[in-house]
């Protein structure tokens, strides 16, 4: 983690970030600057591929060690938000803030207007909400999402993917007394790194990788004690660049 470069920014600069580095002029007068210092690290890449992750944050990234994820990040930033869970994350990505389509403006629909192309992998309930008529698949579990994956990430100048099986896991486990929440986060984050490391190889040159962490659906309570709880606590969601 030493040489990863990291940066602090608003949660709420991400989506001018990737329209600029997909040579789309952001509406800066309706959402937040760029964040800079991406853009001139990562000017001309050819597509984006975003896998959106429940439930990974500094907290998970630096105590877990996702291997892939941690040996391949170039920069990570540190997401400034008043809402770090799923559905306030989404929102004011697509956004660009709390605003629903202000003045007109929808991420995934404005770089559709703007001659590329984009695609959303997720759950049905979030697509119905957030995909802008974007080209969106439907997926309710996180393998249907990865296959679906292989598929998309070259094809489309923008891909998202969203993983988020925990919290359906959790609940099962709950009433099978299986697991604590700990182990669960740790396992799926785990096996997640595996299958976005399976996309990296896929990915054509000149790709750029994004991993999007959040705090997931709702707070949770977790087992964590004593100087890891308060860390955890102090967690905040994350965003990890890797070049192809």
């Amino acid at each position: 983690m030493s040489e990863l470069q990291t940066l602090k920014c608003y949660l709420s600069q991400l989506p001018a970030t990737i329209l600029k580095l997909l040579d789309i002029e952001p509406p800066l007068n309706i959402i937040p600057k760029p964040v800079q210092e991406v853009i001139n690290q990562y000017k001309g890449i050819d597509r984006i591929s975003i896998n959106m992750i429940d439930n990974f944050g500094l907290f998970e990234i630096t105590y877990l060690k996702p291997q892939f994820i941690i040996t391949n990040s170039e920069v990570m930033l540190l997401l400034s938000t008043k809402n770090p869970y799923t559905l306030g994350v989404l929102h004011q990505f697509m956004y660009g803030g709390f605003e629903v389509e202000p003045k007109g403006f929808h991420f995934l629909k404005y770089i559709n207007n703007n001659n590329k192309k984009s695609c959303l992998i997720a759950r049905t309930k979030d697509l119905e909400r957030y995909d802008g008529g974007t080209h969106s698949i439907p997926k309710e579990t996180d393998m249907s999402t990865w296959v679906e994956s292989a598929k998309v990430i070259n094809n489309y100048d923008l891909s998202w993917m969203h993983y988020l099986d925990f919290e359906n896991l959790h609940k099962q486990q709950q009433r099978l007394k299986q697991r604590t929440p700990e182990v669960l986060i740790e396992k799926l984050i785990n096996r997640t790194d595996k299958w976005i490391l399976s996309n990296y190889k896929q990915l054509r040159s000149n790709s750029l990788m994004i991993i999007l962490g959040t705090h997931g659906r709702s707070k949770m309570s977790m087992e964590y004690s004593g100087k890891i709880a308060q860390w955890r606590e102090a967690s905040v969601p994350i965003c990890c660049f890797i070049r192809k």
